[in-house]
This record gives C-alpha cells, sequence and structure tokens, in this order.
C-alpha cells in the first residue's frame, strides 16, 4: 500500500492504521513469547541430552539431535516474525504518509544493530554451544 487508492476515506486509512498498529504489537510480542518456550523446550531436552546418568546412551543421542531439529525450527520461526515485523512496520510508514503522520521511517535507527541481527548472533551461539556440548560430552557417562 504505497499510495492512496481513489475512493479511500481518511476514517478507513485511520481504521487500517489503527489494525496494522495492533498486528505489529502482536507479532512483536509473539517473539517474546516464543523465546521463552524455546527455552523452556530446549531446557528439556538438554536435560535428556546431558542429564548424568538419568537416560541411557540411545535417549541421549536422539535428544542431542532433537536439539539441532528444535534450534533449526524456531530459528526459522523467528527469522519469519522478522519479516512480518519488516513488512508491518513498512505498511505502517506507508499509512502514516498517507494520512499525513510525521514520525520516523522504519529501518536502522540509532547506534544498535537491528533485532533480527541480534536474534541471528543469540541462535548461533545457541547452535555452536549445543553442538560442542554434543560432541565433547560423552554418551557413555
Amino acid at each position: 500500500m504505497s499510495e492512496q487508492q481513489p475512493g479511500r476515506s481518511e476514517e478507513s486509512l485511520r481504521y487500517e492504521y489503527s489494525e496494522v498498529g495492533q498486528m505489529f504489537r502482536h507479532v512483536t510480542n509473539l517473539r517474546v513469547f516464543v523465546f521463552s518456550i524455546f527455552f523452556a523446550v530446549m531446557g528439556g531436552v538438554g536435560f535428556v541430552a546431558f542429564g548424568k546418568e538419568q537416560f541411557d546412551a540411545a535417549a541421549a543421542l536422539m535428544a542431542r539431535i532433537a536439539g539441532i531439529l528444535v534450534i533449526a525450527i524456531f530459528w526459522l520461526y523467528n527469522e519469519r516474525l522478522s519479516e512480518q515485523v519488516d513488512h508491518y512496520s513498512w505498511l505502517r510508514a506507508d499509512l502514516e504518509s498517507m494520512l499525513g503522520f510525521t514520525t520516523k521511517k522504519p529501518g536502522r535507527m540509532g547506534r544498535f544493530p537491528r533485532m533480527i541481527v541480534i536474534w541471528r548472533i543469540f541462535h548461533s551461539l545457541v547452535t555452536a554451544l549445543w553442538l560442542y556440548g554434543s560432541f565433547a560430552v560423552p554418551l557413555d557417562r
């Protein structure tokens, strides 16, 4: 929605702006929720994978493999959520320009990196630590 369409009233644009704002907040809140679910799932999988003498070697091996899959699934889901945040940011900016609002455009603002960069660094570190633990900790404890 980059240009005002004929026949669109200011009221309908304001309503769409309100809906886009709610979706933006929903998606950003969903990232925090997914983050907490990720830690809960990884805690359970990590307990099975690295728990001392709690489970047999076959279960620990399967949990180590499952950990990599869980990291990949949550990483991909986080990438998709970031795409949605970007989409709603740009859509909101287009609506703001149509309505004559004066706000900052989405994109890189300030000296901090974008959130997707932080998420990628986080998932890379978790992956590296999981792989290190999977190979460094022996299965036959």
